[in-house]
């Protein structure tokens, strides 16, 4: 009974939080043009162009899905959860603004109330994790507030919901692997990288780390890899190698209006408009892959605890704040996420902490999303977060205190009437 009321607390607060995003990002988009010289309401352009992949879908485009000039780089399986929504906005017969805009389109009020159910499944795969971590459940609340008013950034404004998904479903997997369901986890995994390949940076140091045996490794990765080949390459169908190279190369230009230069692109782009992010995107999946592969072999004999284990994976997401050749702010809304589970959840005081984790992490996006030279830009944007990395880090147990913390072969999923907080009466806690 004390689990399925943990449970329907945990539903309820995540059904709260969402509610606040969708009535805050509501607020912001449809007030905007009343205080700021914007003309309608404020939108996220990403969004209908993913909106418009959905409907490419409904259509019978799937196997055409990644042919070239269709202005972004799209990943199927987030398409793939739109499609409700495209139908339901083909029977009302609402009209999209992409690619032409529109100043009020009622179709986007209905989208941000879609994109609050993923914050809401988001809410639940952070209380999950946070409750196999060797820290006081009371704060977990805190923790979920803080990593979704980040996570959050990637729905409103930059309409991303696919993030948000893949976000959620490797948290999933990360529980699932304490609990030591590895099958399942594996295909969560999978699911993750469907929503979002670079999820793999967080992805790869935890297979490395977690799962024991190389045979167990390989075993991991071929289940993870059905979901995306069996939603990506139907998606290559119709031009296989055209479509390979789009995925490959993910040609990205600094000239787009949100898109901010950074040291990479004006050493790299000095002759040509467009830039090719692939090789950069492989270079972080091959740093990850080494960082874990290094750990693996370090630690071979050494039983990590949750907490280590979840700081440096998400490390490995940092590694876009410095690594992307051109900077969107909401790139950076994963690991500042994540990062904030462990930091806030550790903190002696977490409610200070939340909300200096929270301003730290807006204020790191904000300045993603400013317009000066890629020089000034890089200079300030990598302090900031090669800072915010080391806070993080700084969350760690201690090596003295490890003795007594839970080992991943050993951290299972505590009960919740294991799991005394602040609200637990203390004759239950005495009984």
């Amino acid at each position: 009974m004390r689990f399925l009321r943990g449970l329907r607390s945990d539903v309820a607060y995540a059904v709260m939080l969402a509610a606040v995003f969708l009535v805050v990002s509501l607020s912001v988009s449809l007030g905007a043009q009343f205080f700021f010289p914007v003309h309608g309401w404020l939108l996220a352009e990403d969004f209908f162009a993913m909106m418009r992949d959905a409907h490419t879908i409904l259509w019978g485009g799937f196997g055409i899905f990644y042919s070239p000039g269709v202005g972004q780089t799209p990943h199927p399986l987030g398409a793939l959860s739109l499609v409700p929504l495209a139908e339901f906005s083909s029977l009302m017969n609402f009209v999209e603004p992409y690619p032409y805009p529109l100043p009020r389109p009622v179709i986007w009020v209905w989208g941000l109330g879609y994109m609050s159910i993923y914050l809401f499944i988001y809410v639940l795969s952070v209380l999950g994790v946070y409750r196999r971590l060797d820290l006081p459940a009371s704060r977990r609340r805190w923790v979920a507030g803080t990593s979704a008013a980040l996570g959050a950034f990637c729905l409103f404004p930059w309409g991303h919901p696919e993030d948000i998904a893949a976000m959620a479903l490797s948290l999933f997997a990360f529980s699932d692997l304490q609990d030591g369901k590895t099958t399942r986890a594996a295909y969560l995994a999978g699911a993750a990288t469907a929503f979002q390949p670079l999820t793999l940076l967080f992805l790869i140091p935890l297979a490395l780390l977690q799962v024991k045996g190389l045979s167990r490794v390989a075993s991991f990765a071929l289940r993870a890899a059905v979901i995306p080949l069996a939603v990506a390459l139907p998606a290559m169908a119709g031009n296989f190698s055209a479509s390979l190279s789009a995925v490959l190369s993910e040609p990205q230009t600094a000239r787009l209006r949100f898109n901010r230069p950074t040291l990479w692109d004006s050493l790299l782009q000095s002759h040509h408009d467009l830039i090719s992010t692939g090789w950069f995107r492989v270079a972080m999946l091959l740093i990850a892959l080494g960082v874990g592969l290094a750990l693996r072999v370090a630690w071979r004999n050494r039983a990590v605890d949750a907490r280590t284990l979840l700081v440096i994976c998400s490390a490995g997401l940092s590694l876009r704040a410095f690594l992307e050749p051109t900077q969107v702010g909401y790139y950076l809304a994963p690991y500042l996420a994540f990062g904030a589970i462990t930091l806030v959840g550790a903190a002696e005081r977490p409610r200070l902490f939340a909300l200096g984790w929270t301003a730290f992490g807006l204020s790191q996006m904000g300045v993603a999303m400013s317009r000066v030279s890629a020089l000034t830009y890089s200079l300030t944007l990598w302090p900031l977060a090669f800072a915010g990395v080391l806070a993080v880090f700084g969350s760690m147990p201690k090596r003295e205190g490890e003795e007594g913390s839970r080992s991943l072969s050993q951290a299972g999923h505590e009960p919740y009437e294991s799991q005394t907080s602040s609200e637990t009466p203390l004759e239950e806690v005495a009984g």
